[in-house]
């Protein structure tokens, strides 16, 4: 059975040899024998990227290249190219050429016969066919694979001819699946597994006899070759045998546990490919290839699971509160599905973080709880119950209002430089959403403490070992952009900064940020708090002060300073950070807000660069969906869900004026694949993208949208695994389901969401009586305005000659000092501008902010409240109305 995680890969903990290659980076000497055995070490370890900077520190010295054993050098470089080629730090598209470019000077590619080389060569390629499912990449793989396979089995213990015999299986795969598109068989596909299997009879002839060869006992302890024996007979289908060589490799002691992973992933994509090729030809499933594996991995169920279903991300997009609550739905309907638990990496932009957060904060406390085996289905269905209620409460506090609804946070603004809208936003979602979380940690959140340590497994790394566990533990991706380069950055519980994926290095010059764990935070820089990494993500441009961070990064000796907004200014549906972790099994949720159509846009100074902005963002939406279709057709992605605000919305065509071939009307059901009105659903994707109150009705319609579309989407081959249908829960949400069936233009529900666009004034177009008592307000307080000023005008052309004579009188003192620096001497960092705004809103905002949240929010979420939607439903239904 796969063996618990050693505590030295702790985020927290260092082993031995990376604590002595941190030295040997800081100055200290080593020989390069003993440098080549460390590297060694820290490859078990998977500390490749410390591995290969201490590799190139001394490639370049004279110890190295005029070293005057050869297989030293080319180990060592070799060594070199496979440490590049893992490095998480370096862009992967930069670490695969570099390695190629290493590999190619110590050993010219194009004539080498060293089957080490050659084999990565071939691993170089078949990762960049994994990457854009290029064909030419793994043809060039198996060219590789197939000279050192030549060179003969027995001198490299079956390394390059099993890759080999790999690779063809692929391949034959490809050309078959072609060919069957076609009705017809495809001799290549044949022919490359028979090739296959040629390799794979000639490594199980050979091999077995090599450990009876003198200096060769070696073997029998040796992990790599027990599993390249256990994997040629698997692939020849002799289950048996398989098993006896495996049982082998599991009985050797301190495995790491990336070896056992590797190992079953590529046997589980070969019993992928054996199942493809039974069905093809109308042969019954062979069980005893998944016995087998079921036993090499220990008989955990949990860890076959995981192999067999691929590594899941979940995608929350941004969108504001709107967002959030669409998400939750979507939540509810994989909570059902026992989905949620298989979940490796929830990545989240915006209101995708703000929910997302709360949802992580809930499965960390179930994780350090409760067992693995302890923890089931319902656990993650109460989780999601509580989230619908609870983070409804917390929106319903009205964030936005309270940024301004505290006369002494606004006077920190004012006094402050650094504290900012962002900030206040930032604690606001610790106190009235995160606070919610029933974990016994009170004030507070900081990022570095929000490392995930489950009962029973405390020094699990996920990334490294989720794989054997049945709940994984989630790694949370807070997605913001940086203003300073223009690249995505996250934060996670582990690190925080810009990751490599995220610069092209063919047309990106811009410099890189690199991710740093927060151990290595500089002395004396505070950690980041949740709070403010959401804030972060949600940091939409013009409404809140980007988030700065200082005293971390110089480049070319000049401090910098980060500046950080909306994570959906860089890709607000959070997928390229599912990518570039690898998930081949993609979640996305997409309530962002898109684009939709106008029939005057403006072309005024503002509204048209804002309009050119949506279509930006618009049409970097379309390619990034497109890409993640193209990916799941060339099998790159084994599964996807994609749902979004306007699904099955559709398009009409609009005909010119006095067209005489005009287009045939569209006929459409006005009732959605998933059941819902498309009135009601069009609605629901022009909700405003906000932080303000929501009502039971915006936000239950919101919830059981999401539920709805992922309810569809989820078929039983959506996501590339069997999918078990699951009754439905009796979700609060899904109580207002009925009205979002309900034709017609002026039901209930439709007259609160043809408000839900508006940002203000809701409740004075939602409600008559208020709307009348404020046009008779209004009305008296003109009158006693005329009345009064015509009482008292000597008194009020005073004051005017008065205020004229102080206003000339302030300015010329202005103008002799300067706005800049009186600017400068009440607080350097704002203009005085942004001063005199923040007293208003100091002395008087508040006061309104107050106003609205105790009165007129209290109105509008009583008006739009699920049981006064029933009630006015009950009364239309009466009054014969729809």
């Amino acid at each position: 059975m796969p063996p618990s995680p050693n505590p030295s890969s702790s985020p927290t903990a260092k082993s031995e040899a990376v604590t002595q290659g941190e030295d040997i980076l800081a100055g200290k000497s080593i020989g390069v024998d003993d440098l080549v055995k460390l590297v060694g070490r820290l490859q078990k370890e998977r500390a490749f990227g410390l591995a290969r900077k201490l590799l190139d520190r001394y490639a370049a010295k004279p110890e190295v290249k005029q070293h005057p054993d050869l297989k030293l050098r080319l180990k060592f470089a070799q060594k070199r190219s496979l440490c590049t080629y893992k490095d998480p730090d370096l862009s992967v598209d930069d670490r695969l050429d570099r390695a190629l470019g290493i590999l190619e000077e110590a050993d010219p590619l194009e004539v080498s016969k060293d089957q080490e080389t050659l084999g990565q060569a071939g691993a170089v390629y078949k990762r960049k066919w994994e990457l854009n499912g290029s064909a030419p990449h793994l043809e060039t793989s198996l060219a590789y694979y197939l000279r050192g396979f030549k060179e003969g089995v027995a001198k490299d213990f079956g390394y390059t001819a099993i890759n080999a015999a790999f690779v063809l299986e692929l391949l034959a795969e490809t050309a078959e699946s072609g060919a069957l598109s076609a009705a017809a068989f495809s001799e290549l596909a044949k022919a490359r597994r028979q090739q296959a299997k040629t390799i794979r009879e000639d490594i199980v002839k050979v091999l077995p006899e090599l450990p009876k060869e003198a200096g060769n006992d070696w073997l029998n302890h040796e992990w790599w070759f027990f599993v390249t024996l256990g994997e040629a007979c698997f692939g020849l289908e002799d289950y048996d045998q398989a098993g006896g060589w495996l049982k082998k490799a599991t009985a050797l002691p301190k495995v790491p546990d990336w070896e056992w992973e590797t190992t079953a992933r590529q046997m589980s994509m070969l019993l992928r490919l054996q199942k493809k090729t039974w069905q093809a030809k109308g042969q019954p499933t062979n069980l005893d290839g998944e016995r087998v594996l079921k036993e090499f991995l220990g008989g955990n169920f949990a860890a076959v699971t995981s192999i067999m279903q691929g590594k899941i991300g979940l995608a929350l997009s941004g969108g504001g509160f709107r967002a959030s609550l669409y998400h939750i739905g979507v939540l509810a309907r994989l909570a059902e599905l026992d989905i949620l638990r298989s979940i490796e990496y929830l990545s989240c932009v915006s209101g995708g973080s703000i929910i997302g957060a709360h949802y992580y904060l809930e499965v960390r406390h179930l994780l350090q709880t409760k067992t693995d085996s302890e923890i089931t289905k319902q656990d993650y269905i109460e989780i999601v119950r509580r989230l619908a209620h609870d983070f409804l409460g917390g929106v319903q506090r009205n964030i936005r209002t309270r940024i301004a609804a505290e006369w002494l946070t606004n006077l920190k603004m004012i006094i402050l430089p650094d504290y900012s809208r962002t900030l206040r936003a930032g604690e606001l979602y610790e106190s009235e959403i995160f606070s919610r979380v029933k974990d016994s940690e009170d004030g507070k959140r900081w990022l570095n403490n929000l490392y995930v340590r489950p009962k029973g497994d405390e020094n699990l790394v996920p990334k490294d070992n989720n794989w054997r566990r049945s709940n994984k533990v989630p790694i949370l991706i807070l997605n913001a952009t940086t203003l300073n380069t223009g690249h995505n950055w996250q934060f996670t519980a582990s690190w925080m900064g810009e990751p490599p994926a995220g610069a092209d290095k063919e047309i990106d010059a811009n410099y890189r940020l690199r991710r740093m764990y927060y151990r290595d935070l500089p002395e004396g820089r505070q950690p980041i708090r949740l709070g403010q990494a959401v804030a972060a993500s949600a940091c939409v441009p013009g409404l809140f002060e980007p988030l700065s961070l200082s005293g971390i990064y110089l480049h070319d000796g000049e401090p910098i300073t980060v500046r950080l907004v909306d994570g959906g200014v860089h890709d607000n549906q959070g997928v390229a950070a599912l990518l570039e972790q690898g998930c081949n099994v993609l979640l996305v949720s997409d309530a962002s807000g898109q684009m939709d159509s106008q029939n005057n846009p403006s072309a005024g100074v503002l509204g048209v660069p804002l309009r050119s902005n949506t279509i930006l963002q618009a049409r970097v939406r379309s390619t990034q969906y497109r890409e993640l279709e193209a990916r799941r057709r060339s099998g790159l992605l084994r599964g996807l869900m994609f749902v979004h605000l306007k699904k099955n919305l559709g398009a009409e065509p609009v005909d010119w004026i006095n067209c005489q071939d005009p287009s045939d009307p569209v006929r459409r059901d006005p009732l959605l694949p998933y059941g819902i009105q498309r009135e009601v659903q069009r609605r629901l994707a022009a909700i405003r993208t906000d932080l303000d109150s929501f009502s039971e009705a915006e936000a239950y319609a919101l919830m059981t949208s999401g539920y709805c579309m992922a309810k569809k989407a989820l078929g039983e081959s959506a996501l590339g695994f069997p999918i078990s249908e699951a009754p439905q829960e009796n979700w609060e949400f899904l109580k207002i389901e009925p009205l979002m069936r309900q034709p017609g233009a002026d039901t209930p529900l439709m007259r609160q969401l043809k408000v839900a666009e508006k940002r203000a004034f809701r409740i004075w177009l939602l409600s008559r009586a208020l709307k009348t008592g404020c046009i008779g307000v209004g009305l008296a307080l003109l009158v006693w305005i005329g009345f009064f000023a015509y009482a008292h005008w000597s008194v009020i052309a005073f004051s005017l000659t008065v205020g004229a004579l102080l206003t000339t009188a302030i300015c010329a003192v202005l103008g002799a000092t300067g706005w800049g620096l009186l600017s400068k001497v009440i607080q350097y960092r704002k203009t005085f501008q942004s001063i005199l705004i923040g007293i208003v809103m100091g002395t008087v905002g508040w006061l309104l902010a107050r106003l609205h949240l105790h009165v007129f929010d209290r109105i509008f979420l009583r008006h739009g409240s699920l049981a006064h939607l029933l009630a006015e439903s009950e009364k239309s239904k009466m009054r014969g109305r729809p």
